[in-house]
């Protein structure tokens, strides 16, 4: 069976203001203007179909024989170092001939074919690395390194992770001054009107895709089953792509039940910010919806809005 959902792409509002900001970058940096765009965010937001999205438009490609990559996509190493850091960089660019260089020579190397490889854009994915592993001086060095490779070859830097890389921001004050304002990628919080209503819309949308393709779902305008779907995903829309891919699967005869979701909540959702089954039993209520999305943001290291705040302590 061919899945639907490998092929569908929710643009809602938080993900269409961070399109937004993200295209503008892009459009600077490929125009030779160097910049540093952070965009945080917990896991299963959506940073990475923004990633996916900009790299389909502006695809690598050959002239005269040489490959062109206009931006470079680089997973920050567990350990980033002078060393680790160009290692990462040589790797994205498909050149494994760097054995046992010094960190000096590792960065020229990567200096050069990055000029080779005209590229302008450079995304720094997992940027929470650098915070999570190491001394501050350690993660200091390697900052420095990145913010002098991003100086030296005229480079604009896209630096995506979990919120806690915002520490290495506030560990490296020249980072942070020549950085643009942090795109906080931010979960739906159902108890915020404005909100709630993006969020059922993504359900919605998600749901008419599936009845376009002939499937039979749940009513997506339907409030209480609205709380059961968010109390699985509590606003982010990447798990909810996650939950309705499982329940796709677990389906039968093109037909999606609550019990459907809830079978595949079970199987698919291994964070338990909830302490059941949101598909089973009466809809969640508001103050248990406000609950799990403080924890969801406490582990992510987010600030708590004030009404959540409330319902946690009530």
């Amino acid at each position: 069976m061919t899945s639907l959902m490998k092929y569908e792409l929710i643009e809602h509002a938080t993900f269409k203001q961070g399109l937004n900001r993200l295209e503008s970058t892009v459009k600077r940096g490929l125009s030779g203007e160097p910049l540093i765009l952070p965009i945080f965010g917990p896991t299963r937001v959506g940073k990475s179909e923004l990633i996916k999205t900009v790299l389909a438009d502006n695809p690598p490609t050959v002239i005269d024989g040489i490959r062109h990559i206009p931006i470079l996509r680089v997973v920050a190493p567990v350990n980033p170092t002078r060393r680790s850091l160009p290692i990462a960089v040589l790797e994205g660019l498909k050149s494994p001939r760097y054995n046992r260089s010094s960190s000096e020579e590792l960065t020229r190397m990567a200096c050069e074919l990055l000029k080779i490889t005209r590229t302008k854009v450079l995304v720094l994915d997992e940027m929470q690395h650098f915070a999570e592993r190491g001394s501050q001086t350690a993660t200091r060095e390697a900052a420095d390194w990145l913010k002098v490779l991003a100086e030296e070859m005229n480079l604009t830097l896209v630096l995506t992770g979990s919120p806690l890389a915002n520490e290495v921001l506030l560990r490296n004050e020249q980072l942070r001054d020549r950085s643009e304002a942090v795109f906080d990628f931010r979960p739906y919080n159902w108890n915020h009107e404005g909100e709630q209503l993006e969020f059922r819309r993504a359900l919605l949308s998600l749901t008419e895709a599936f009845t376009d393709a002939g499937w039979t779902a749940p009513d997506a305008s339907d409030l209480d089953y609205g709380r059961r779907v968010y109390g699985a995903c509590l606003g982010r829309i990447g798990m909810l792509m996650k939950l309705f891919r499982a329940a796709e699967h677990s389906a039968k005869g093109h037909l999606i039940t609550e019990k459907t979701m809830a079978r595949a909540y079970a199987e698919a959702v291994n964070t338990r910010f909830l302490e059941f089954n949101p598909f089973e039993g009466q809809p969640p209520v508001e103050s248990l919806l406000g609950q799990g999305y403080a924890r969801m943001l406490t582990e992510a290291r987010m600030p708590i809005p004030k009404a959540a705040q409330k319902r946690v302590q009530a």
